[in-house]
This record gives C-alpha cells, sequence and structure tokens, in this order.
C-alpha cells in the first residue's frame, strides 16, 4: 500500500466516525430511538407520536439515509487494508467483509425511508402509520445476517495476518463475530412487543448496537495503524513515491 492508498484508507476509517455521529444524532436523537418506543403503544399513540415530532423525524431519518453511505465507504477503505494483509493468500475473506458492509448499508437505508414516510404524511390513518413503524423495525431487525458476514469476513482476514505483530489483533477478530452472533436473538423479535426481547429490550437493543459500535470504533483505531505499517513497508520495497509536480497535472 503506497503513502497515496494509505491516505484514501484513512480517510475512509473516518468516514466510519462520520457515519455513527450521524447515525446517533439522526437516528437516535432525532429520530427519538434512544431509547425507541415499545410495539405494545396503540395505533394512535403512534400517530401522535408522529404528528408531535414530524419535522424532526424527517430531519433525522432523512440525514440518517444519506449518511449510510458513510458505512459503505469504511466498508471498502477496511478491504483494501485486509487485501494488503497477506495478498499471496486467500482474498475470499476481504471480498466478504467488503459483501457484507456494502449489504450492511442497505436494511438501514430501507428502514429510514419507511419512518420518513410515516413521518411524511403525520395526518393519515393512525392504523397506516403503526404499520409503516412495524415494517421499519422488522427490515432493521431482521436483517442481521448480512453485518454477521461482515464480521466473519474480518475474522477469518485477521487470522491470515502472518506478521509478529499482526495488523489487527485476534481478539478483535473474535469480539466482532461475538457481537454479530448476539444479532441472532432478533429472529425471535418478531413475536415479542415489549420485554427484553422486544425491539427496545435489552437482548434485541441495547447489547446488539451498543457493541458493533465500540467494535467499529476499535476497528477504525487499528485501521489507522494499520495503513502506516503498510505504507512503511511500501516504502521499504519499492522506494518513496516519486513527487507529481503541479506543472506534471497541468
Amino acid at each position: 500500500m503506497n503513502s497515496y492508498e494509505a491516505r484514501l484508507s484513512k480517510a475512509a476509517a473516518w468516514s466510519c466516525v462520520g457515519y455513527i455521529v450521524i447515525f446517533v444524532i439522526g437516528w437516535g436523537i432525532l429520530g427519538r430511538n434512544i431509547p425507541p418506543y415499545p410495539a405494545s403503544l396503540s395505533a394512535d399513540e403512534i400517530a401522535r407520536i408522529y404528528r408531535e415530532h414530524s419535522t424532526a423525524f424527517r430531519i433525522g431519518f432523512a440525514s440518517t439515509t444519506a449518511g449510510c453511505a458513510l458505512y459503505a465507504s469504511w466498508s471498502v477503505g477496511l478491504f483494501r487494508v485486509l487485501r494488503a494483509i497477506d495478498p499471496s493468500r486467500s482474498l475470499i475473506p476481504a471480498y466478504l467483509q467488503l459483501i457484507g458492509g456494502a449489504l450492511t448499508v442497505v436494511p438501514p437505508m430501507l428502514a429510514d425511508v419507511v419512518w420518513l414516510t410515516a413521518a411524511f404524511r403525520p395526518e393519515t390513518d393512525p392504523a397506516i402509520t403503526r404499520t409503516l413503524v412495524d415494517l421499519g423495525w422488522m427490515v432493521f431487525d431482521i436483517t442481521w445476517s448480512v453485518t454477521l458476514l461482515q464480521y466473519v469476513g474480518f475474522l477469518l482476514a485477521v487470522f491470515l495476518d502472518r506478521r509478529s505483530k499482526p495488523l489487527y489483533p485476534r481478539w478483535l477478530g473474535w469480539l466482532g463475530v461475538w457481537f454479530g452472533c448476539e444479532f441472532a436473538l432478533m429472529i425471535i423479535m418478531p413475536f415479542f412487543r415489549s420485554g427484553p426481547f422486544g425491539w427496545g429490550g435489552i437482548f434485541n437493543y441495547w447489547i446488539p448496537y451498543l457493541g458493533p459500535f465500540v467494535w467499529m470504533i476499535l476497528v477504525v483505531v487499528y485501521t489507522l495503524k494499520a495503513t502506516d505499517r503498510l505504507a512503511a513497508e511500501y516504502t521499504e520495497q519499492h522506494g518513496p513515491m516519486p513527487q507529481t509536480s503541479d506543472a506534471a497535472l497541468m
């Protein structure tokens, strides 16, 4: 990885931080999902909430939908680093991470659009509003397997690193898969409208969502370090990149 690719990979890593900030503010605060409203609320109660906070919901869900692109950018940058771990070995894990990351952005984007639709016409039939809210949560939660695919790809790629000091510690790969496996509890979410297994419960909200955000921040930290190491390895093998003058770019 030359210095130019290292800078791009760092920028992609920082885009993950941007995604988290937008997600917390847009989806969590403006979307009033920290914590979310329980599924046990009546249609009239849900409709009243969407009437009272329709403007905040529109801003929050629209901005979060746009911010999902940053997660995709992060996945591409992470792919580039994982691909450089050992190009002579299998690249399938790196591609698994890339495909999983690319697919992960789809559910939150679709869910945000569904919730945005509910906020777009808050005066509509309360039953329709509640159905849209339910649909958004089903899309948001039940599509967890694509994110697990990303975490498994990351773990497998980390195990291909034969350096004396790997770019990513193996415990970070196992931690991601452990958090990803916790998503599996969401498969029983449709059977509960309240309690720990509801979409706002400890097992289907607090644990599955807090853990991955911690993991993502840790991956960002190690990625920033990894790009420096890869750039240094490239310089040792190939020498510094030639400087391109401004005149040559004209």
